[in-house]
């Protein structure tokens, strides 16, 4: 079998996968900065790198990963200023609603979810350290990095000192304070000072909070280590983000911080970026109305990750449509004949079911040893649906129905036969109805199909209460 073979932003070609230390891989992707509600593109990001590590952890490695979040930083404060809350209230409920996203999209939670608020300490030692080596400078409320004290800045962008353009965040000062303050534009916030009012911590160079790049730096040194295998993000972060990311971590240690650099590519709308700034986005929250999670992964996995996809209601339409035809294919056996089947697997069929998994296992590994190419993983579970729905053989046809459940599993994907789900509304209507059939039994005498009907109800955890006027009312025991 091929090596597992990944696209290295930081080489710009595929190069052979070879973790740091056998099978084991420290894994890190850049989570949200909870100013506001995660959209599709923030689903995107998370799917990937969810399948990601879950290919790994299918490949036999020891997979430690860790998504950040972002809770304190200038969009945030500026939003909360906007709204009238404090920053740290905005940022509480923007977490509880993305791990809820998450959740809903079924998205494994991460080995370590670090936020920024927690290392405070250790992201003030990281800028310390710069300083007594000599990349940053203080100056004024701020502490800077100084870009040209690290030779190798721009080689995840391919481009040199003169080519780059700042990549600081705005901050609440203006830009001329900024340029004031700063040896070059292209050097970067590590601690920025706190205006009146804002939120801040103690620090060696007065109160303040750190800057953007410094969080992720100062949080993989101290979950996992100096060095690890695979960084991920969105490909929008390559420039500023991680290549400050990679300046500060290598001018402070000396050693690579991450051997792969790994970015998905953005989710568009009439070829632009979704993203907040535009105003041209959606809502996990609000696509969950109508689409099912499944729906929403298999459109994000039909794609390449280093492909763009544009977003359109015909794209989604498709997906739910694909994503309908694996479900009727797993749940294409009753519930008898699989009972009747799991115990005739365990005996005679157990070596079919083997050759039918080693088969589609390989199609499967040889997609995803391919830079993780989940479209061409999702175009072998059709494949196996395919043979489900032409197999005549009911032996056979549970064999192919457990190689694309297993599969599926690996991509994130539950399908799960959710149009057979009844929403609480919809429960109760059905009731209701069940009810006046019951009451109509009764006003004919029919006290069989009436009592019938009470006691399947009873069975489901539905007690029935008669009432003086004839009628009937219903709770849940």
């Amino acid at each position: 079998m091929s090596p597992l073979q990944v696209f290295n932003t930081l080489t710009a070609k595929k190069e052979d996968f070879v973790a740091l230390d056998g099978k084991t891989v420290r894994m890190y992707a850049c989570g949200p900065t909870v100013y506001s509600l995660s959209h599709l593109g923030h689903a995107r990001m998370a799917i990937v790198f969810d399948v990601i590590q879950r290919y790994l952890r299918y490949s036999g490695y020891d997979v430690t990963f860790v998504r950040n979040i972002t809770d304190v930083d200038d969009k945030i404060i500026n939003r909360a200023a906007e709204i009238g809350i404090r920053p740290e209230q905005l940022a509480r409920e923007n977490i509880f609603t993305f791990w809820r996203d998450m959740r809903l999209l079924n998205i494994a939670p991460p080995d370590f979810e670090p936020r920024a608020t927690e290392y405070i300490h250790p992201m003030v030692q990281f800028v310390q350290g710069l300083i007594d080596s000599g990349h940053a400078y203080k100056s004024g409320p701020d502490v800077y990095f100084e870009v040209s004290s690290f030779k190798d800045y721009g080689k995840l962008r391919k481009q040199n000192l003169d080519e780059l353009m700042s990549g600081a965040r705005e901050q609440v000062r203006s830009q001329q304070d900024l340029k004031n303050l700063k040896r070059s534009p292209l050097d970067f916030a590590l601690w920025k000072g706190a205006v009146a009012g804002d939120l801040g911590w103690p620090s060696p160079w007065g109160h303040g909070r750190p800057g953007w790049h410094l969080e992720c730096s100062a949080m993989i040194k101290n979950v996992l280590g100096e060095t690890i295998d695979i960084h991920g993000g969105g490909e929008d972060l390559v420039f500023p983000h991680h290549e400050n990311e990679i300046a500060q971590s290598e001018a402070l240690h000396s050693k690579p911080l991450a051997r792969y650099w790994l970015h998905n590519s953005f989710v568009q709308i009439d070829a632009e970026k979704m993203s907040k700034s535009l105003g041209n986005f959606r809502t996990i929250q609000d696509l969950l109305q109508t689409y099912s999670p499944d729906t929403l992964r298999l459109l994000l996995l039909q794609t390449h990750y280093r492909s763009p996809i544009e977003f359109t209601n015909d794209s989604l339409t498709a997906a739910k449509s694909g994503l309908q035809r694996l479900i009727r294919a797993v749940h294409s056996v009753s519930e008898e004949e699989a009972a009747d089947l799991q115990m005739k697997k365990q005996a005679a069929d157990s070596e079919l079911t083997k050759a039918v998994m080693q088969q589609f296992q390989s199609e499967f590994a040889r997609a995803m040893d391919s830079d993780f190419n989940t479209a061409a993983a999702v175009a072998v579970l059709f494949g196996i649906a395919d043979k489900i729905f032409q197999e005549t053989s009911a032996s056979r046809r549970l064999s192919y129905i457990y190689a694309l459940d297993s599969l599926s599993q690996i991509l994130g994907l539950t399908l799960e036969d959710t149009g057979r789900l009844i929403d609480t509304d919809t429960a109760g209507n059905v009731i209701d109805l069940l009810l006046e059939i019951r009451n109509s039994a009764r006003v004919k005498k029919d006290f069989a199909t009436s009592d019938l009907i009470r006691d399947r109800l009873a069975g489901l955890g539905v007690k029935v209460m008669d009432t003086a006027g004839g009628g009937a009312s219903w709770e849940r025991d």
